[in-house]
């Protein structure tokens, strides 16, 4: 199976332009879209690092990297002990990182490969990010195909039968482990509740150490 792969241009995702969307798009031979990526980036420097920028985000609207930079980042840089872990060095350049918002394969083409040439494709883009960040757990627990982004990504979403999903936490974790990531354990005394998703960061250089 030959596969291709489109990025789609970046997005100002609010308020402002360090912080990006974009969605990216894998297709096979036919010219079908078989597996989708919808991304976030933002990049910190030694002006606004983690702290600052998580609070400008809080003030615009809900984000995801309230646990991220609040807990594994130092400055504008992952900590020490993650630097080391993924092979990347920190500085005072900015730094961008990516959040991977989903990732999903559509059920005819699981288990062939298709996701993790998804994840080593992203790495290859973006040589210079200093981390990728997954929230996981099941697409049906947060997917509403009511707030898709255009007709084209609710089709997608719909093909995927969401209602009939299976995929335990346990794959996964599997799939990601797998893949180049490694799980953050995060201090549940530090928490007003358990976390509905478990967190997993990687590099590019780990995952395509292993690709």
């Amino acid at each position: 199976m030959n596969l291709s792969i489109t990025f789609k241009k970046p997005t100002v995702k609010g308020a402002y332009d360090w912080q990006l969307s974009q969605e990216i798009n894998v297709s096979n031979d036919a010219g079908d879209v078989i597996a989708k990526a919808e991304i976030e980036l933002i990049t910190l420097n030694k002006h606004r690092d983690a702290d600052k920028s998580f609070a400008m985000l809080d003030e615009q609207e809900a984000t995801d990297w309230e646990i991220p930079l609040g807990v594994y980042f130092k400055k504008q840089n992952l900590i020490a002990e993650y630097c080391e872990k993924l092979l990347v060095k920190p500085d005072t350049n900015a730094k961008t990182h990516i959040m991977i918002e989903a990732i999903s394969v559509q059920p005819a083409y699981r288990k062939q490969g298709v996701a993790k040439y998804l994840l080593n494709e992203i790495a290859l883009h973006y040589p210079k990010v200093q981390s990728l960040n997954v929230m996981s757990m099941a697409m049906n627990l947060f997917v509403d195909l009511e707030f898709c982004n255009g007709e084209e990504n609710t089709q997608y979403y719909t093909r995927l039968a969401l209602e009939n999903e299976t995929i335990a936490n346990e794959e996964l974790k599997a799939f990601f482990t797998a893949s180049g990531f490694m799980q953050v354990e995060i201090d549940e005394s530090l928490l007003a509740e358990p976390l509905p998703f478990e967190l997993f960061i990687a590099s590019p250089a780990t995952i395509k150490a292993i690709a």
